[in-house]
């Protein structure tokens, strides 16, 4: 039953992620990544035994325990590659204003030119 259960909420998962990717609400860069994920997950549900199996043979008694460090490490990198791309988000919007003010200081200084050359 509760295999079943977990199927069930994998599945619903995976179904809102394909929702999300069809809409457009996840861009295709990240759809990959969670669709990728949400079939792990429906995999690891339908092999829960198999799972019990290993995290006994790894020496995990509680396979549940092994399925919390699976999690907690997977989410961990989640963050470490959002932190990397917030990190390059926050580069380029630098850059970007930096040219802003280098542009509007050259269009200045033209308008300048300009409405001198007017009044000679």
């Amino acid at each position: 039953m509760n295999q079943f259960v977990a199927i069930l909420i994998t599945l619903f998962f995976l179904g809102l992620i394909v929702q999300f990717t069809v809409t457009h609400k996840l861009k295709d860069r990240y759809a990959f990544l969670w669709l990728v994920t949400a079939s792990a997950g429906v995999v690891a549900a339908i092999c829960i035994p198999l799972l019990n199996r290993f995290a006994v043979w790894i020496g995990i008694a509680y396979m549940p325990t092994f399925a919390f460090l699976v999690t907690i490490i997977f989410i961990l990198g989640l963050l470490v590659r959002q932190t990397i791309s917030l990190s390059k988000q926050a580069d380029r919007i630098k850059t970007l204003t930096q040219e802003f003010a280098v542009l509007e200081k050259k269009i200045n200084e033209l308008q300048k030119q300009t409405e001198g050359r007017e009044t000679n």
